[in-house]
């Protein structure tokens, strides 16, 4: 699974975690904004956090507004997007 966001000032690096139920997690790394999570299972929902870092801090995760998802069948993707 790709997941992509928009860049966050001043970070170095991201972390994002896929947690999905019954406390299985998948974890990627990233120095951009983009990180492939290869390690999903099929059939289980996930809930994504990304974390921005710099070299003092890690960010805290924005509660989104106005979330949105959408599938694109013919490439099989999803699309979430909400407004801060």
């Amino acid at each position: 699974v790709a997941v992509s966001w928009e860049p966050s000032k001043g970070a170095l690096s991201y972390t994002v975690v896929a947690q999905g139920r019954g406390g299985y997690a998948s974890v990627c790394n990233s120095n951009d904004s983009t990180c492939l999570l290869g390690d999903v299972l099929c059939g289980l929902n996930y809930s994504i956090t990304v974390t921005a870092s710099d070299d003092t801090c890690n960010s805290t995760p924005c509660v989104p507004q106005k979330v949105r998802a959408e599938m694109v069948c013919r490439n099989d993707t999803g699309v979430v997007s909400w407004e801060e």
